[in-house]
């Protein structure tokens, strides 16, 4: 996995953490706020169902009670007529079956349930008053206990999953406890009063009741009251008709009585009871009222407060997201594209800018270090760091290999200075050759050796010459005219071995410049000793000379054996780079490397193909840029010999071999008349000679060579009394210089050759 792949999965899993965070943050407020709108709801609808039945309920229980002490038509219909509305209590009640408090609030619904049970025993309770068959608390119990399960409704109702809407709860719920013990109140003393006296267990109940009512409103009412409801508790406690109700409940408490109970007759407090009960009741019933409604209304702000707080948080955290997913956003884009120029930049100097670099000191040429990374000119990011490392770096390598270059550049030179000197010696060498040849020029065998060792001098020039333009170097020869092209192929071949193999067809006229000509005439014998070297004994290497419309083609074909095309590919690259050390001893054909400095050097283009007899073709093309006008002056004819003195045989054969050595000699050319230009040349038929002196060569013809008349000529007087035999190995190497120099057919430079 990259990096960049890696950075991406962080971010994104860092997002996902972050959402995910939020949101198990906000679910459960998001959970409790729908808590408490509907319990809110269901609260607002239970109340509603069943308030008419909590009051109908403690009506009928004192009707109730009132109709069994005292079973008047009076108390008969206040009784039946109370009933009518509590069964219209029940049915508002029986609404919350199939709501939601039955769906959703299992918990509430079992509240809702044990009310139904209860209320299954209405009937037979009422028909049980109706016949008096019961005891009185014992009906007024069933009306009770039928209230206290709907005080525990309510308190399951008003149940909120809230702190302060808990706290609220409280209040509501001893509001209920409390009205219904002043209604307990009220119903013993209905059951009471028409006799004028109150059992012993009804007056501990009434005590009991008063109790409640006095807990409730201290510890459990007043305390928790809001602002506005806690005003209107205090109203009521000190209004009148509360002080006139404590003052009679007091009284019956306090009342005397024996064993037969307490007399309510002489009680001057009860006699407005009623009044003021009923007074007294409306305004707690109202209290009772705006509690429970302030609770709902609390819990719908709860819900909405909540909501709002979930909002707002996951509104901000997602606000706080976006911003950190810009942040890694931005951060990914600036690592990744600093790390891609970082990237780019390295690989380019890695790639291409410090391989052009080494590459061009290597092969000699000047670097352009502009190319490398510059170091940044400010402080940034810790990539920034990186790039002026790379820079280091990149400088650090390139001065490297500009150091190693200059070590190549003095060995090069060093090895130039040891090729030129040793060349130097060559040529010395040579030019005594030459001028032993000239001496001993009537011993055939003597010269025949003194060619043989002239052409070991020659390639050994030639190999030092090759170290010298390895080096860098260049060759001092000079000539101070222009040579003709002919005359270049013909020096060329006479430094190849095998010479006599090679067949020369020259189809143009051509001056070559007097500062081309060494080194061109040195890239040719390559090619053409190249060529002898790779290709059997019996067959002929060719070079064909032709103009073509960018210059003037040579061509240098053997008949060897054919090469693969990967492989002629490699030997024309080869041809087209300045060989590194390393190449120069991985391969023993220098001279292919040496072709190829001479071809970059002298602007030269040479093509390695297939030969149509199944050898090589090298193709040298030489621009227009390095040919010649002609001389103004003709090339003079050699002055006759002395009648006398013989001709003399190193001036042919030294001919092609000194043109490297000297300026071209007028010896190399014939000294017939010159035929007009593109004029074919016809052979001459031999004439018979009278046969020469003895002592004297024989007399040279025009387009013939000395060579035949040579081998049986009679050596002239100044040639050694008793000739040593030559060797087997010089006789074949004289064999083969003298068919050579037959080859040669020396025209005058205007003439088609």
């Amino acid at each position: 996995m990259t990096v960049r792949a890696r950075l991406v999965l962080v971010a994104v899993i860092t997002v996902v953490a972050l959402i995910g965070a939020v949101a198990v943050n906000a679910w459960p407020d998001w959970q409790r706020q729908d808590s408490l709108r509907r319990a809110s709801a269901t609260g607002r609808l239970g109340g509603e169902a069943s308030l008419p039945l909590f009051v109908g309920a403690q009506t009928e229980r004192k009707l109730t009670a009132a109709y069994l002490a005292d079973p008047t038509a009076a108390t008969k219909k206040a009784l039946a007529k109370q009933r009518r509305l509590t069964d219209q209590g029940i049915a508002s009640f029986r609404t919350l079956s199939g709501t939601t408090l039955k769906t959703d609030e299992r918990q509430r619904w079992e509240y809702v349930q044990d009310i139904y049970t209860q209320l299954e025993k209405l009937p037979q309770i009422r028909q049980d008053v109706d016949a008096r068959a019961g005891a009185t608390d014992e009906a007024t119990g069933y009306y009770t206990d039928l209230v206290a399960r709907m005080i525990a409704f309510y308190q399951a109702l008003s149940a909120m999953d809230d702190g302060p809407l808990a706290l609220e709860t409280r209040p509501l719920v001893g509001l209920f406890w409390a009205s219904d013990a002043l209604a307990q109140q009220d119903t013993l003393l209905a059951a009471s009063l028409p006799s004028g006296r109150m059992t012993p267990e009804r007056r501990t109940a009434f005590a009991s009741a008063f109790g409640t009512q006095q807990v409730m409103y201290e510890r459990w009412i007043a305390p928790y009251l809001p602002a506005k409801e806690k005003a209107q508790y205090d109203a009521i406690v000190s209004s009148a008709d509360w002080k006139a109700l404590v003052r009679a409940e007091q009284a019956v408490i306090n009342a005397p009585g024996g064993g037969g109970g307490a007399d309510l007759q002489s009680i001057d407090a009860l006699r407005g009871w009623d009044g003021t009960y009923a007074r007294v009741s409306q305004k707690i019933a109202e209290l009772n009222l705006a509690r429970t409604q302030g609770l709902l209304a609390h819990g719908y702000e709860r819900a909405d407060e909540v909501r709002a707080h979930v909002l707002w948080l996951v509104g901000g955290s997602l606000l706080a997201i976006i911003v950190i997913t810009a942040l890694i956003i931005g951060l990914l884009r600036t690592v990744i594209r600093r790390s891609r120029q970082v990237s780019a930049q390295a690989t380019a100097v890695a790639t291409q800018h410090l391989p052009a670099i080494v590459d061009a000191l290597q092969r000699g040429r000047t670097a352009d270090t502009s190319l490398l990374p510059q170091a940044p000119g400010y402080v940034g990011d810790e990539f920034t760091s990186v790039e002026s490392a790379v820079h280091s770096l990149a400088g650090q390598a390139a001065g490297a290999a500009l150091t190693l270059s200059q070590e190549r550049r003095g060995f090069g030179r060093f090895s130039a200075m040891v090729a030129h000197r040793a060349t130097g010696l060559i040529r010395t060498m040579l030019s005594d050759l030459d001028a032993l040849q000239r001496r001993y020029d009537t011993n055939r065998a003597l010269v025949g050796d003194l060619y043989g060792l002239e052409y070991t001098a020659t390639r050994g020039r030639r190999l030092l010459e090759n170290l010298l333009l390895l080096s860098g170097g260049r060759l001092d020869e000079e000539s101070d005219r222009p040579l003709y092209i002919a005359d270049l192929v013909m020096a060329a071949k006479s430094e190849s071995a095998g010479m006599g193999r090679v067949q020369d067809d020259v189809r143009t006229q051509a001056w070559i410049e007097a500062g081309a000509a060494p080194e061109l005439i040195h890239l040719l014998a390559e090619l053409i000793e190249n060529a002898v070297k790779f290709s059997p004994a019996e067959f002929p290497v060719v070079v064909r000379v032709s103009g073509t419309s960018a210059g003037i083609a040579i061509e240098v074909e053997d008949r060897g054996q054919p090469m693969k095309r990967e492989h002629l590919a490699q030997l024309t690259a080869r041809l087209a780079h300045t060989p590194l050390y390393g190449e120069l001893t991985a391969t023993d054909q220098y001279g292919l490397f040496v072709v190829g400095q001479l071809a970059q050097r002298m602007g030269l283009t040479v093509t390695l193909r297939d030969s149509p007899y199944g050898g090589v073709t090298a193709i040298i093309l030489v621009p227009w840029a390095l040919h010649a006008a002609a001389p103004d002056q003709p090339i003079p004819a050699p002055e006759p010999a002395p009648a006398p003195a013989p001709a003399r045989a190193p001036a042919v054969s030294g001919s092609g071999l000194q043109l490297r050595q000297r300026r071209p000699s007028p010896a190399i050319v014939d000294a017939a008349p010159a035929a007009p230009p593109h004029a074919p040349v016809m052979p001459t038929p031999a004439t018979p000679r009278p046969a020469s002196a003895p002592g004297e060569l024989p007399a040279r013809q025009p387009g013939n060579h000395l060579a035949a008349q040579l081998r049986t000529g009679t050596p002239g007087p100044s040639s050694p009394p008793a000739p040593s035999t030559p060797s087997p190995a010089s006789e074949a190497q004289e064999s083969d210089l003298f068919a050579a120099f037959d080859d040669v057919k020396h025209t005058h430079p205007g003439e088609q050759r």
